[in-house]
């Protein structure tokens, strides 16, 4: 008789006994645990690579195809390449005052740093855009190996971490460009699993690099410390909330101001709160009224259904564990900026590790709940009324039908959001190809957003309207950006100062795309060469404002 007969036999015995006993919880032995560990493993990494060239791919699509800019891949491109040169983190403020500064002084995310060594090895925007998917795609094993420490069966396991995978904020989250935010994702979630083993030299590297990837991030690992204190009973992961804590206040009220002369610029998105970071967060706390008011408004309401829904709503079964992201959903809810109340972009990073944890935890609490164990033990279970893979099936399809109904991926299918004429190339591209082969690298430029995240790979690079100092001018009429907002009047007039500017003559000319020269640039011993001129120019006396990106 072999061994699952052998259990088929006992457990249609147990339940003959016990006629409450349906269907009665069966836990695998190690043997079998394992051997499903190994086998379902080898899914789970065929899936993440499978993530990882598709998402690359996808990336290097609109990349080609210009659907990215100066904000934001090309502020990381600039600030990767002075890094790999020697001028750490240094870019060129977006404004109309520009000057160089450190990136520090915009968002502390140093973790951009690392990416200058990859960089001299293939010096190019999609490096960035390939690693991001990479790193994302790798989020697939704490996913994998969260998912069967707590539902104990592999089977249920490698099923969540394609669910994780197929998560429409996570793609979104990989396409938005590229965003030292969006590795946090991965980094939380493996933090999120050591502590839940107890390995804490596994766990601190993890959380060192995730507060590298933004300055938010450190208010997210100090309630996960928190939370982990409650759900270990112990004290020990109290220091993580109090280091996290101590970083968080240093960064926001120490590091920008330091490197930016005056407060962080994003502290404008919260002014119905108040006109600096210490005054919005009194603000929030002293106006409930008008806070929960914000939060609570239909445009958030619609944004978190969007966010629970693709993991079926089993989230909202762990909500301690969704606290955890409470510091994202507050931020990304009371800002100005509707963008950050879209799962299409970047802003959801911190919050998709805790969703996928809660909606693992949530899956457990509903299987035991199903089993006859409501608001008791899992020992109090009288049934296995559905098996743990089942509903790990069920969360899976969810994510599918999310993608397929909100998500980034090209079905091709009627009722899909997007299909492949989304990544196609248009023949505008070609356009914008010829006219940024005429730039020499190193030269001072003043781009339009659209055109900017290919060629920021220089020391000194203006945005469009702001040309002072720059040897050549790119603009684009089909995109008509004024830094980074959209507005045809306002760049029509400046695209007409610079074309009537003496100094300067236009080479190229088509498509609405224009290229104009400095005259004389680049000619003798007064050209700017690596934009060493141009940035010593470009620094006035009062301080302007930081770059207005994310």
């Amino acid at each position: 008789m072999t061994r699952q007969a052998r259990r088929r036999g006992e457990r249609a015995a147990t339940a003959a006994r016990s006629p409450r006993l349906r269907e009665p919880v069966l836990e695998l032995t190690s043997d079998e645990h394992a051997r499903l560990f190994r086998r379902n493993a080898l899914w789970v990494a065929l899936g993440a690579v499978a993530f990882a060239a598709v998402y690359a791919l996808l990336a290097y699509l609109k990349y080609r195809d210009y659907d990215v800019g100066r904000y934001d891949l090309g502020n990381m491109v600039q600030a990767v390449y002075n890094t790999a040169h020697g001028r750490f983190l240094e870019i060129t403020t977006n404004d109309m005052a520009p000057r160089q500064m450190s990136r520090l002084g915009s968002h502390v995310d140093p973790i951009l740093a690392l990416f200058a060594l990859p960089w001299l090895v293939w010096p190019s925007p999609v490096m960035l855009l390939t690693l991001q998917s990479v790193i994302a795609a790798a989020g697939a094993w704490p996913a994998y190996r969260l998912g069967t420490r707590v539902t104990r069966d592999p089977r249920a396991g490698a099923l969540l971490a394609g669910a994780f995978l197929l998560y429409p904020a996570l793609g979104y989250g990989v396409l938005n460009e590229f965003h030292p935010v969006t590795l946090a994702t991965t980094f939380l979630l493996f933090a999120f699993l050591y502590l839940e083993e107890d390995r804490w030299l596994w766990t601190v590297p993890f959380i060192v690099l995730a507060v590298l990837c933004k300055e938010e991030i450190p208010l997210v690992v100090a309630l996960l410390g928190a939370y982990f204190a409650l759900r270990k009973r112990a004290r020990w992961p109290l220091a993580i909330t109090v280091v996290a804590t101590a970083y968080f206040i240093a960064v926001v009220w120490w590091v920008i101001p330091h490197f930016n002369e005056g407060q962080s610029a994003f502290v404008s998105r919260y002014a119905a709160y108040g006109d600096s970071a210490l005054g919005v967060v009194l603000g929030v706390i002293t106006d409930p009224v008008q806070t929960f008011g914000d939060l609570f408004a239909a445009e958030n309401l619609r944004y978190w259904w969007e966010l629970l829904w693709p993991f079926a709503l089993a989230p909202l079964l762990s909500p301690l564990t969704l606290l955890v992201a409470a510091p994202e959903f507050v931020l990304n809810g009371l800002s100005s900026v509707r963008f950050k109340r879209s799962i299409a972009f970047h802003y959801t990073a911190a919050e998709i590790p805790f969703l996928f944890a809660a909606a693992v935890l949530g899956l457990m609490r509903l299987w035991r709940w199903a089993g006859g164990g409501f608001r008791r033990a899992e020992s109090a279970m009288t049934h296995e009324a559905v098996r743990r893979p089942t509903l790990a099936l069920v969360v899976l399809v969810t994510a599918l039908a999310g993608n397929f109904v909100l998500g980034p991926l090209p079905f091709n299918l009627p009722g899909s959001q997007f299909d492949g004429q989304d990544y196609s190339r248009r023949g505008h591209a070609v356009v914008l190809d010829e006219a940024l082969a005429m730039i020499p690298d190193g030269a001072p430029i003043s781009v339009t957003n659209g055109a900017g995240g290919h060629v920021s790979d220089r020391r000194v690079v203006y945005t469009f309207p702001y040309y002072e100092g720059a040897e050549w001018v790119i603009t684009d009429q089909t995109r008509p950006f004024i830094f980074d907002r959209e507005n045809r009047l306002a760049y029509d007039e400046a695209l007409a100062r610079v074309l009537f500017d003496p100094r300067y003559q236009s080479v190229y000319a088509r498509d609405g795309v224009y290229v104009l020269r400095l005259i004389g640039a680049g000619e003798g011993e007064g050209g700017a060469g690596d934009g060493d001129a141009a940035a010593e120019g470009a620094s006035p006396d009062s301080s302007g404002e930081t770059p207005a990106s994310d």
